[in-house]
């Protein structure tokens, strides 16, 4: 879908942002960055790519009228006219300065670059790429002065394998908003930290693509779950709960077009827990502002995502964790002992590994 083998960088600049409730202000640069030598070039293309999987990807939003989106703004004049691409790098400074009012939100460098040379969607476009970073590494330099002595010097700067914030808005279908793809590797914090630049600063919403109904969907079977199946039991089993997650997932891996019915048939099968599947499906949509799911192409890179972030494992209150793959459940049974009124999981196997 992307192809960056010749992706160039036209134009960058480098300048400061701040804390705004803290009143650190902003540093403007005075003039575009030189890139003098092709180490550094690689070197900068390295810092400002690699973190990118490219696998989710987001268009600009604006409740009233998209034209109001100012990164949205800033981004199409660029395309539009590349010699005002400093005077608008100075815009999207200002304007993430503003979103920037968050106690822990950390001050940085700011880069705004110009690439070209893109093929999206085998479409040779431009883009316009927005990253921050907030945390320094420190560094020992060794210089060899002579063939016997060595000059040691310490040094702080800027890991170029670990980009905290980006995001590159593909000069495509700009009507509905641009293509835009997101890094935000410093998203741990408190939840008005996290979610401050794409949704303060940028703006931004999901494209509703196959990658995207794929891991809708599989989230909505993890949630259905825990909100109405283990309600329905008066024991929830944890172990259950893996079981149907996995067939799920199963499904979704065997199948390249992902069909309502049949998923209804081979994974929920019950007629009643199909009825409130539905029932669950409608509000879900609904209160999650989603497009129907019902019939569309499975994103095999949407389900690998999904399947590392859903842990097969039961964690239980005596400290212990059992990690159960997908194929071993059926050697896994549950029970519950009267003499110690404790539940107990008994694993049946032929030897020991």
């Amino acid at each position: 879908m992307i192809n960056l083998t010749n992706i160039e960088i036209q134009d960058l600049v480098i300048h400061k942002v701040g804390n705004k409730s803290k009143d650190e202000g902003v540093i403007i640069a005075k003039e575009l960055t030189v890139i003098d030598n092709d180490e550094l070039r690689a070197a900068l293309l390295k810092y400002f790519l690699a973190s990118f999987k490219f696998d989710a990807t987001y268009r600009f939003h604006h409740e009233a009228d998209l034209a109001l989106n100012e990164v949205y703004t800033f981004a199409n004049a660029i395309f539009q006219d590349s010699t005002t691409f400093y005077d608008q790098s100075v815009h999207v400074l200002r304007h993430l300065y503003e979103q920037s009012s968050h106690p822990q939100i950390k001050s940085g460098e700011l880069y705004v670059v110009h690439f070209n040379n893109i093929l999206y969607d085998n479409f040779k476009v431009d883009a316009v790429g927005i990253f921050k970073s907030e945390h320094k590494d420190e560094f020992l330099k060794i210089d060899e002065r002579d063939s016997s002595a060595f000059e040691l010097q310490y040094e702080q700067g800027v890991n170029i394998k670990k980009l905290d914030k980006g995001c590159i808005i593909f000069n495509y279908q700009a009507s509905s908003g641009f293509h835009v793809s997101l890094v935000d590797l410093s998203n741990k914090g408190s939840q008005n930290e996290a979610v401050y630049w794409r949704d303060d600063f940028l703006q931004v919403r999901d494209v509703v693509d196959e990658h995207y109904m794929t891991d809708q969907y599989i989230r909505m079977c993890s949630d259905f779950y825990d909100d109405v199946v283990a309600t329905t039991h008066d024991q929830f089993e944890k172990k259950e709960k893996l079981v149907f997650l996995n067939e799920t997932i199963q499904h979704f891996a065997s199948n390249e077009q992902f069909t309502q019915d049949v998923f209804y048939d081979e994974v929920i099968r019950d007629p009643e827990y199909i009825d409130m599947f539905k029932t669950y499906k409608e509000t879900y949509e609904e209160m999650k502002e989603l497009p129907p799911l019902t019939d569309f192409n499975i994103s095999q890179t949407a389900l690998r995502k999904v399947k590392r972030q859903f842990k097969n494992d039961i964690k239980l209150d005596t400290n212990i964790e059992i990690k159960v793959n997908n194929e071993s459940f059926d050697y896994l049974e549950k029970g519950y002992d009267e003499e110690r009124k404790m539940y107990f999981y008994k694993v049946y196997f032929n030897n020991e590994a």
